[in-house]
């Protein structure tokens, strides 16, 4: 999710006077007029001093895509009592929140929202956005690309971010360009959240077995949608986590057209689309520092970089019509076909099981059973009753229960069964081997062999009339038939007790899920201690004599800590974005202030010599660390901290 920095100023503060004294409005905020291609802005529309308002009619908008972020109430009423004198402040309105993502960079018009009030037909202002294009650089270069491009419905495809960042300049070029950073550069891709997955797609694997493997504990690697350790494996331990896939070394041309080393990182994640469709995949984003040259007197020389990764479009198309057999069954990708048939000899009536595999590479997710009195000789000689399935692994079984008709049949036919083979886009049909038979005549019963009744007489005529297949469908034995009624007492008892046992479980489950799912909770539950353990290591720095390090930790720990609280990203968070954001939740300006100057001050030890004030960094962070904490908890409880889209 990203910062929001509302730059147009907070909604309507208290104002003592009736809100009857006000006008209809239409407000129009963004959080951001400057972003780079492959970013989205927050895009808010408040309808002020309007009671039970109609959603704003958006205009076309054909230079961004639009999401609705929901909407929110805004209607309140203040009563205040001041030397007897009572005064009510009523409000009434409704805000609408959006993110709109640019199809092109440049100046960008967002058309005034209309609004209808009454009679009144009311218009918001125009925006314009200005969209830069990434910087001109080599040192990154991303892409995404998608095996195959072209699918069919439950076909697996699989789409690849590929990352090229160039190797350190000598006398490091050995050591890995993502594993030096204080501060991982940051990864944006749409794709991570199974939630956010363009619908009609399903991933492989949930994001957790897919990244989780790739989780580095030493901090090397990319940061990745704000996730955290917590979110891997543990439900207390909320450090940023780092992804690392292992890289491959490459040579390719840079801007000047020189071949120089690279090495090229790659996450891969597999889908199966379940319709037809287009489905785009996309942009992606990083943010981060990455070295870029090497001075003997100065060290390391980063540069800031920012890179977009343009969508891609991978398209699901329906197998073809034409040529479609009467045998197909549902089945993508390459298969063989095994049958088998037992027992081999049966009397007329008998059972006889038919099992069906479907096995090899391909989706059987859709595969649906054979229609078998489609094959003439099996309609003809047999009863057949409905298939079971079951699947697994690359295999998928048909069962069917079979009643043989008549006498002296040798042979049970060969069973047709078609898919669609994706490398060849042709239907094949597969036919299981014949399979020799005997079925002989079956054994005539008296009525007095077949069932006897102490209470009863025969009907006349002394036989017990009975149905060709047997006593039931799936019975042969009379000893199967019992009494089958019903106790209700005991069933409702039972039943009691497993409602209750579940509703307790479910209780227990749901709470430790409620907790546990929480990452806002547990980000604000840890944010003290993990920047004073940030502090800590600070003060080690420092008296080590590494006052760059020291410096770099104090502004990690103070950023980090308001992210932590306002639950916003930590990575590439800047120092005048946190102090827009405390200003946007009403800290007081006083304790703004001093934590500009240490982060200055950190800024400052990062590029020059230490001074007297670097000196002072920690003490005074941890000066400013319990009433930023206290302020910032305040805020919240009071509902002013901007809310995050």
């Amino acid at each position: 999710m990203r910062t929001i920095v509302p730059i147009l100023g907070v909604l309507l503060c208290a104002t003592g006077l009736p809100a009857a004294d006000y006008q209809p409005e239409v407000l129009v905020e963004v959080d951001r007029t400057q972003i780079y291609e492959g970013e989205s802005i927050l895009y808010r529309v408040t309808l002020n001093h309007v009671e039970n308002p109609s959603p704003p009619e958006l205009q076309v908008m054909d230079d961004f895509e639009v999401a609705s972020l929901g909407e929110r109430s805004l209607d309140s009423t203040q009563i205040t009592i001041i030397n007897g004198r009572r005064t009510e402040t009523v409000r009434r309105g409704r805000q609408y929140n959006y993110h709109l993502t640019p199809r092109r960079t440049g100046l960008l018009k967002i058309p005034g929202p209309v609004v209808k009030v009454d009679d009144r037909v009311l218009r918001g202002r125009e925006v314009t956005v200005n969209v830069a294009a990434p910087d001109d650089q080599d040192v990154v270069i991303m892409k995404i690309t998608s095996a195959p491009e072209s699918v069919y419905p439950t076909q697996p495809f699989a789409v690849t971010l590929s990352i090229v960042v160039k190797e350190l300049p000598e006398p490091y070029s050995e050591r890995d360009p993502v594993a030096v950073q204080s501060t991982p550069p940051r990864l944006e891709i749409p794709w991570v959240d199974d939630d956010q997955l363009p619908k009609g797609v399903e991933a492989v694997r949930d994001w957790q077995r897919w990244l989780g493997p790739l989780e580095n504990r030493s901090g090397a690697g990319f940061g990745i949608n704000n996730l955290g350790h917590s979110q891997i494996l543990s439900l207390f331990d909320q450090r940023p986590s780092t992804f690392y896939p292992r890289p491959q070394r490459i040579k390719r041309p840079d801007k000047s057209g020189r071949e120089v080393g690279y090495r090229q990182y790659e996450l891969t994640r597999r889908f199966v689309p379940k319709r037809i469709g287009r489905y785009r995949f996309g942009p992606v984003t990083l943010k981060g520092q990455f070295a870029a040259s090497y001075d003997p007197d100065r060290g390391m020389q980063a540069q800031r970089v920012y890179v977009v990764a343009p969508q891609i479009t991978v398209t699901v198309k329906d197998v073809p019509e034409e040529g479609r057999p009467d045998s197909y069954v549902g089945a993508v990708g390459d298969f063989r076909l095994r049958g088998e048939l037992h027992p081999a000899k049966a009397k007329v009536g008998d059972p006889m099981t038919l099992t069906l595999t479907l096995s090899g590479e391909g989706s059987l997710d859709g595969a649906f059973p054979p229609d078998l009195m489609r094959v003439e000789e099996i309609a003809e000689q047999f009863k057949v009753y409905e298939a079971t399935e079951s699947t697994e692994g690359n295999s998928r079984q048909f069962t069917y229960s079979l009643r043989p008709l008549k006498e002296g049949i040798k042979e049970f036919p060969a069973v047709p069964v078609s898919y669609f083979d994706v490398n060849t886009d042709k239907y094949v049909t597969l036919k299981t081997d014949p399979v020799t038979i005997e079925v002989a005549k079956a054994d005539r019963l008296s009525g007095h062999q077949i069932a006897y009744s102490r209470r009863g007489s025969l009907p006349a005529g002394g036989d017990v009339q009975v149905r060709e297949e047997g006593i039931f469908a799936n019975i042969t034995e009379l000893s199967a038939v019992r009494d089958q009624s019903i106790r209700p007492v005991r069933w409702l008892a039972g039943l009691g007790g497993v409602a209750g046992l579940y509703l307790a479980v479910a209780v227990v489950v749901w709470q430790v899920r409620r907790r546990g799912g929480d990452v806002a909770l547990q980000r604000r539950s840890t944010a003290a201690s993990r920047a004073r353990a940030r502090l800590r290591k600070a003060s080690s720095e420092m008296k080590a004599g590494g006052w760059r390090e020291g410096a770099d930790h104090v502004e990690v720990a103070l950023i980090g800590l308001v992210a932590d609280m306002a639950d916003l990203p930590e990575a590439g968070l800047t120092p005048r974005e946190v102090e827009l954001h405390l200003q946007c939740c009403s800290v007081d300006e006083d304790l703004i202030g001093r934590l500009h100057v240490v982060l200055e001050t950190c800024e400052a030890a990062r590029y020059g010599a230490p001074d007297a004030a670097v000196g002072d960094l920690g003490r005074e962070a941890e000066a400013l660390l319990g009433p930023l904490l206290k302020s910032l908890k305040a805020n919240r409880r009071s509902r002013r901290c901007a809310q995050k889209p």
